[in-house]
């Protein structure tokens, strides 16, 4: 009788070895997302967008925080410091990881974050005021060399700066780079008079629409959507183009399962219609990536921006 308690003790005790508490399921508690641009920009506006669909689909509260300065380059570098378990992420532009790490001095690269998502495609574009009596960024470059000191523009990426350079260098004209912390900032800089065009990555499409800007030329292999007649840098004999997204990325290393929750909720998020119309309203389309497939692209990206910078 001894002997059966016994036995039936020790079965007892291996089952509960062998159940033992549930594991844990990701996501536990809330996600922060940094935003690497401050509030109002293309990249903070669609992120707000998404953090309801978000907050649906993993079940906790998505957390919003802007963390502005180096074109979403300082978000990028805060969260490779940060532990890598799913629950921070930052949200920047596909040129952040796949162009900087090749043109500025950063303190991060490639390898050193897991890619979740990206949204649409930015319709970048050089723009300025109407008043100005530009046709298009010939117009710009002519007035350049008319000018004793050159031109000024906003700025807000280093990809629109090596950009901006590389034309300078060709045409032997002065474009002095302002940065700004995003692409309001370089929307009111350039509406205010302050400088005489700027580089916008999307923010400048309302205005545009509205007349109160004109879209000088566009920085995409295509023309820009609704704006078929101006012309790109391509077009224009500039050797130059580029195909910018949304993209939001954790530190390397997160565990397996916290990537599959954040790619699933990311791709749920991408097709709820409050971000389908901020994409909409933006002109950036509907275009989604996700996880193995955003990886690989990104990374496609860099290899294209190494190999020409060198």
């Amino acid at each position: 009788m001894k002997r059966s308690f016994r036995n039936l003790a020790c079965f007892g005790l291996a089952l509960a070895v062998m159940t033992g508490p549930a594991l844990a399921e990701f996501p536990e508690k809330e996600v922060t997302i940094t935003v690497g641009f401050g509030p109002g920009g293309g990249v903070d506006t669609i992120t707000r967008a998404a953090s309801d669909a978000l907050s649906e689909s993993l079940g906790q509260p998505i957390v919003v925080e802007n963390q502005p300065g180096a074109g979403g380059g300082l978000a990028l570098t805060a969260l490779k410091a940060k532990p890598a378990d799913g629950y921070h992420l930052a949200a920047a532009i596909s040129t952040t990881v796949s162009f900087d790490p090749h043109s500025a001095n950063v303190s991060y690269g490639i390898d050193d974050f897991t890619y979740i998502g990206a949204f649409g495609v930015f319709p970048e574009a050089l723009v300025a005021l109407p008043s100005r009596g530009w046709k298009s960024f010939s117009d710009v470059i002519a007035a350049a060399k008319k000018a004793e000191n050159g031109l000024t523009y906003a700025s807000t990426t280093s990809l629109d700066r090596v950009v901006m350079k590389t034309i300078s260098a060709k045409e032997g004209v002065t474009l002095k780079p302002v940065p700004t912390k995003g692409g309001a900032e370089a929307v009111a800089e350039v509406l205010g008079g302050h400088v005489d065009y700027a580089y916008s990555s999307g923010a400048y499409y309302a205005q545009a629409k509205a007349g109160e800007l004109m879209v000088l030329a566009g920085l995409g292999t295509d023309p820009v959507p609704g704006f078929e007649s101006a012309p790109t840098l391509k077009s224009l004999g500039y050797d130059i183009s580029s195909v910018n997204m949304v993209i939001y990325v954790a530190p390397a290393g997160i565990p397996d399962e916290a990537k599959a929750e954040l790619v699933k909720a990311f791709e749920a998020a991408a097709k709820s219609k409050t971000v389908l119309d901020i994409l909409a309203k933006r002109n950036m389309g509907s275009y989604i990536l996700t996880g193995d497939d955003f990886d690989k692209q990104i990374r496609a990206q860099s290899a294209q921006f190494k190999a020409a910078m060198e």
